[in-house]
């Protein structure tokens, strides 16, 4: 059992990280353009200069997802439990200083906009409660990986704590534990029916912790999108219906719903990694969330051999190890 949840705690990891790097060329742009300039990603590819948002990333290279992933889960494993909201801002902050972040387009708006206030002492309140993008839902997947499946109530509880240094709204919130969930259900052994049906319940939980918006409901969003997948059997034909109707832009309620959908239709790392690249829109960010969904769902020998042996070269990882300082942090994040 502990080399199973070993397998699918470095299969979360890596899927994100693999997710981020191959969505990188495309990122931000439209689906029209991502097709006429590549054809068809199935490879990892620098970012393309003129792509204001990728052109700093080169192929393989994770990108602002992953790297704000791995400062939380570091600071979360250093100290067995979330850190105050003013240490998380700091370590992000230093991250954001060491890449240049605030004068690039590095950060989200709603991210870039909170971090700033907390480096220059300012309250960041007005920022928080109005962040409708997915900065919270994109860092978020090691912490499913930390708290167990059936503890939805101290997961989204730690999702909010954790979310609040950039992201207090409902949606930020319920968005970004609906994302853990699914990757908490799959470390923990669940069906994919059995963890659809954790993240749909997880967001009635988790969107009382954020200031109440007007942003559409992941929770119907993904529920269409489930729908949707029993009629529609084609994924050229589904990638389009998610491009068109739940859409892949910056918002929670867009790129969470895709991403969700994207995981349940595919079911499995490379398929997903790849339909989110080639999707347009906010393609890294996608994949990041999808294809951890579906690391933790299946575990690392899903995830090509050579993809891993790159990912990792590339960029100083193993995520095995990984794993497990993982697994001998998770009982301090499940205490009764």
């Amino acid at each position: 059992m502990q080399n199973c949840t070993r397998s699918k705690i470095a299969g979360a990891i890596a899927g994100m990280v693999l997710g981020d790097a191959l969505g990188v060329p495309g990122e931000l742009w439209p689906r029209e353009k991502v097709r006429e300039r590549f054809g068809w990603i199935d490879t990892f590819l620098d970012g393309p200069e003129d792509n204001i948002v990728a052109c700093y990333f080169k192929a393989a290279h994770y990108t602002d997802d992953s790297a704000q992933a791995f400062v939380v889960l570091k600071a979360l494993l250093e100290y067995k439990a979330v850190p105050p909201v003013k240490e998380l801002a700091k370590r992000l902050i230093d991250w954001v200083i060491s890449m240049n972040g605030f004068e690039i387009n590095l950060l989200g708006p709603s991210s870039k906009a909170s971090l700033l206030a907390h480096s220059e002492g300012r309250d960041p309140s007005q920022y928080l409660k109005t962040a409708l993008t997915n900065g919270a839902a994109m860092r978020i997947a090691p912490v499913g990986c930390l708290i167990d499946a059936d503890k939805p109530e101290l997961l989204a509880k730690t999702v909010a704590d954790i979310s609040k240094v950039t992201h207090g709204t409902d949606v930020a919130i319920a968005g970004a534990a609906m994302v853990a969930q699914a990757v908490a259900s799959g470390v923990a052994g669940r069906s994919w029916d059995e963890a659809a049906d954790d993240v749909l319940a997880i967001f009635d939980i988790a969107k009382t912790y954020g200031e109440p918006t007007w942003a559409a409901s992941v929770k119907r969003r993904f529920e269409l999108a489930l729908d949707a997948a029993c009629n529609i059997h084609d994924p050229e034909e589904y990638s389009r219906w998610i491009y068109e109707v739940l859409g892949t832009g910056t918002m929670t309620s867009e790129s969470v719903s895709a991403a969700l959908a994207v995981a349940w239709f595919c079911r499995d790392a490379k398929k997903a990694a790849i339909m989110c690249a080639n999707m347009g829109g906010d393609t890294d960010t996608m994949g990041a969330m999808a294809v951890a969904i579906c690391g933790a769902m299946n575990g690392i020998e899903s995830i090509p051999a050579d993809w891993l042996k790159t990912l990792e070269e590339t960029n100083n990882l193993n995520f095995l190890e990984l794993a497990d300082q993982i697994i001998e942090t998770r009982p301090a994040f499940n205490k009764d």
